[in-house]
């Protein structure tokens, strides 16, 4: 039995640093928003904005030339090893060490980080390389499930930060039927352990699905 990719989406949403600064009472005035502004930037309305604009600030995607991607993975979760090459005894993945993805969780501003962010061709070249390490992760499961997996999805939510391209935080949230052999951690680990590009820019939130199914 194969399964095949049936849908695959992806929504990139910038976290950036609060630019609204609160006055208190170790404000040296009612106009430099308490000397926390950056380089380039001025106190407007309590709020930093950059040099020479009015507006909100626009965020800059990375430039980047054409870039190359993986072709598309048309057989899903196949098993690929021999019944004899499998240990006797299944051992998960261990993902301990990767955080969960949490929105409410305190992050550190950054002033002097710029406004770029990495845009969608880029992600989802990065993305289709991360795939192929997922059907790693479902091709073990399939071993272990006696050669094969029944459909399912696959919900994902990293955050990735700027000046390492590194995830430091991941969400995997799968439906039954790939909640068996490790998959789970398997595919944070994964996530986790891919190096995107680095950017002058905050932090994104970066949601991926995969929804697999039987041909």
């Amino acid at each position: 039995m194969r399964t095949t990719l049936i849908f695959a989406g992806l929504v990139a949403l910038c976290v950036s640093p609060a630019a609204a600064c609160k006055r208190n009472s170790d404000s040296r005035g009612p106009g430099d928003c308490g000397g926390l502004c950056g380089k380039g930037t001025h106190c407007e309305a309590g709020a930093c904005v950059v040099d020479g604009e009015t507006d909100q600030p626009v965020k800059q995607e990375v430039e980047t030339n054409e870039i190359p991607m993986r072709p598309q993975i048309t057989s899903w979760g196949e098993c690929t090893m021999e019944r004899d090459e499998l240990p006797k005894k299944f051992v998960p993945v261990d993902d301990s060490a990767v955080p969960q993805f949490d929105i409410e969780r305190p992050r550190v501003l950054d002033w002097s980080e710029g406004e770029e962010q990495l845009n969608e061709q880029v992600l989802s070249a990065h993305m289709r390389e991360v795939e192929y390490g997922i059907n790693e992760c479902l091709a073990v499961a399939a071993c272990y499930k006696g050669g094969s997996l029944r459909g399912g999805r696959l919900d994902m939510v990293i955050s990735l930060v700027g000046k390492t391209g590194k995830v430091d935080a991941v969400t995997v949230t799968a439906s039954k039927d790939l909640q068996v052999f490790g998959i789970v951690p398997c595919v944070r680990k994964v996530l986790a352990d891919h190096q995107f590009p680095r950017y002058n820019g905050p932090s994104m939130t970066v949601k991926y699905n995969i929804e697999i199914g039987e041909e």
